[in-house]
């Protein structure tokens, strides 16, 4: 809880809900603001890393994957049918941003603290949505604190996602960056 509660106080005053003024202090409110400033194109997504496991032995520019001309989606469900609905069914993207004209997905899994739901299988879960998607390019992103990271959390997960989904690029991306990438504007 110490570390949750440290990263919530690293998040920038500036950080705030464009209507109410209140800063974010959750994930889906993290995820909301990411949103925004995506759509208000105040992202440089070239000053935001990705990295790939092993864990900080390389790193790549967002920008690669992520760009303003396709917006994110908040909680978008990860639609099913009767046979993918165990698997994904009832199970929203924090993130996912798609093009069709570029061939690609990215479903961005935003994570403060917190374990993976559904038994710990959530990760494993949104990569096989991904694997079935039409597109070519498919990105699963884990965004989360460079502290938690350095714990070692989330990496198990994201491993196993590695090791049994063919097809999928996984990838850490740190909130630190983000931050340190929005340019605020009064």
């Amino acid at each position: 809880m110490a570390t949750k509660r440290k990263f919530i106080q690293s998040i920038p005053d500036e950080l705030t809900d464009p209507i109410t003024g209140l800063r974010a202090s959750n994930e889906t409110e993290l995820s909301a603001l990411l949103a925004y400033h995506h759509a208000n194109s105040s992202i440089d997504w070239s000053r935001v890393n990705l990295h790939p496991l092993p864990y900080l032995s390389d790193k790549r520019p967002a920008s690669e994957y992520i760009n303003c001309s396709s917006p994110f989606f908040c909680e978008y469900p990860l639609f099913s049918n009767s046979e993918t609905v165990d698997i994904w069914g009832q199970m929203p993207a924090d993130l996912l941003s798609f093009s069709k004209s570029e061939n690609r997905i990215v479903l961005i899994e935003n994570k403060i603290g917190s374990k993976f739901t559904s038994a710990g299988t959530q990760l494993m879960r949104q990569a096989k949505f991904l694997e079935k998607s039409c597109f070519e390019n498919r990105i699963l992103i884990v965004l989360t604190s460079e502290l938690f990271l350095s714990k070692g959390w989330y990496l198990n997960e994201m491993q196993e996602v590695i090791d049994k989904i063919e097809g999928v690029k996984v990838f850490a991306m740190h909130w630190e960056d983000i931050f340190n990438a929005i340019e605020f504007k009064s």
